[in-house]
């Protein structure tokens, strides 16, 4: 699995970027972010981003997880 990890990552954010669910709310969200000027509230904004973004990722791969279990059971 480890070794599998890096490729299921690519492919997830292949994915996503097919899909266009991070395109426009991701570029809001780093132009916001940019506009910070206090470097404290930044870094507590970019970290946020990214768990939010590691969060969606999770549920899809959560998501196709069960879908392939449930192919695979027939």
């Amino acid at each position: 699995m480890a070794a599998a990890a890096p490729q299921l990552q690519k492919v997830l954010a292949s994915v996503l970027a097919e899909a266009g669910w991070l395109d426009a709310p991701r570029e809001q969200a780093l132009a916001r972010l940019a506009a910070i000027e206090d470097p404290d509230e930044r870094l507590v904004a970019i970290r946020t981003l990214l768990a939010e973004e590691t969060r969606l990722g999770m549920m899809v791969g959560v998501a196709v997880g069960w879908e392939l279990a449930h192919e695979l059971e027939g």
